[in-house]
């Protein structure tokens, strides 16, 4: 086939309208190549592939709680007093003294003048393998007191779970509450911050009576949770870190086994 720009259409690519009449006056611009037609014909059965049944691709596997090398622990209000001439422990944080309304303070040895309302950031190693970073705020002084707030996280290097019976002495190290977590743990996957491996998802019961159940390895004992269930775990994270945490099983099913709550962390300076 032959494709023509009629006289009076130089301006424009439309084909002429009269495609039966004799064309004395066009000019020829192009000429449909050889490999046009199986072109066409490839998209068309590219586009049946993808309507056909069965051949939909299976949707997206839940996302795993991440595990590597290191495990974060984040305190979303993390208070600490400080009296004049104190640090905020494990930190380069140091209050000073008053001046009217301002706040003398040192950061990493730093001078600073801040009022009620400022920022006290801060971020480092705090301990062997453990980094954290404060994000604080100053708020209104009481009783001579310069209180901060705000967030913390704390990040371990190369996390080693071993369970403990019981906690060791912990009156000199530093301590952080009610920690949040939030796992999401696939089949075959361990629980972070833990020794404990999600085994198999198991349906105990028929018909309306079925209940859902995780299995877990690292349990002594009865080795099942179901939805609702508490979960404690503590033991040692670092040599120098021990973890107490307290979880509750909100979700169970093939994409995993969802838990929540909270954990208290101890971290032990030399």
């Amino acid at each position: 086939m032959t494709l023509f720009i009629c006289k009076g259409h130089f301006n424009s690519i439309e084909p002429c309208p009269d495609y039966g009449s004799p064309i004395t006056d066009g000019v020829v611009i192009m000429k449909q190549n050889w490999w046009v037609p199986g072109f066409w014909l490839l998209l068309v059965v590219a586009s049946l592939a993808c309507v056909v049944p069965g051949t939909d691709p299976p949707a997206p596997a839940a996302t795993p709680t991440p595990l590597g090398d290191t495990l974060s622990f984040k305190i979303p209000a993390y208070t600490y007093s400080l009296a004049p001439g104190e640090t905020i422990p494990g930190t380069q944080l140091r209050y000073v003294e008053r001046s009217g309304d301002a706040y003398k303070v040192t950061i990493d040895g730093l001078e600073a003048i801040k009022r009620i309302g400022d920022s006290f950031l801060w971020d480092g190693l705090i301990a062997a393998g453990v980094y954290a970073n404060y994000n604080l705020r100053l708020t209104t002084a009481v009783f001579g007191s310069l209180p901060a707030a705000g967030s913390v996280e704390i990040t371990l290097f190369f996390p080693q779970p071993v369970a403990l019976e019981a906690l060791p002495n912990l009156d000199n190290a530093l301590s952080f509450r009610n920690t949040v977590v939030n796992y999401q743990v696939p089949v075959g996957y361990p629980i972070p911050g833990t020794s404990l491996i999600y085994a198999a998802f198991v349906e105990q019961g028929e018909g309306n009576q079925t209940t859902r159940l995780a299995q877990l390895t690292g349990l002594a004992g009865y080795p099942y949770l179901a939805v609702g269930d508490s979960l404690l775990w503590r033991g040692k994270l670092l040599d120098n870190v021990i973890v107490e945490n307290s979880l509750r099983v909100i979700s169970i099913n093939e994409d995993g086994l969802r838990l929540v709550g909270g954990a208290n962390l101890w971290i032990m300076q030399p």
